[in-house]
């Protein structure tokens, strides 16, 4: 719902290449709750760096920029890429935790 509110928000007020980075804190700030009720420690550093990598990149780098003829939305290219990175490590964290705690893998 927090999503689909931004999306409509930043698209009335013409602010379509926050989207990117609005999204990437809902998702980070959405891992603070699961900590505790799963007891996954590793979701408080998922949200951490999906936050901080949208704050971050919001506040350093430029909106767009042109390369050759072509222009690029970087919100979306480093949030997205970035924000891929830190969700499939947390993926494969889980998954070998998993793996460890089904004793197929050793300690």
């Amino acid at each position: 719902m927090a999503i689909a509110i931004t999306i409509a928000v930043s698209n009335v007020t013409r602010h379509s290449e926050l989207i990117p980075v609005v999204v990437a804190i809902i998702v980070g700030v959405h891992f603070l709750p699961l900590a505790p009720l799963f007891q996954v420690r590793l979701y408080y550093f998922t949200g951490a760096l999906l936050c901080l990598l949208a704050i971050i990149t919001w506040l350093f780098v430029p909106a767009k920029i042109t390369l050759g003829e072509h222009q690029i939305n970087t919100f979306m290219s480093v949030v997205g890429f970035g924000s891929a990175l830190i969700l499939w490590g947390t993926g494969l964290a889980i998954w070998l935790m998993g793996r460890r705690l089904l004793g197929i893998i050793p300690k």
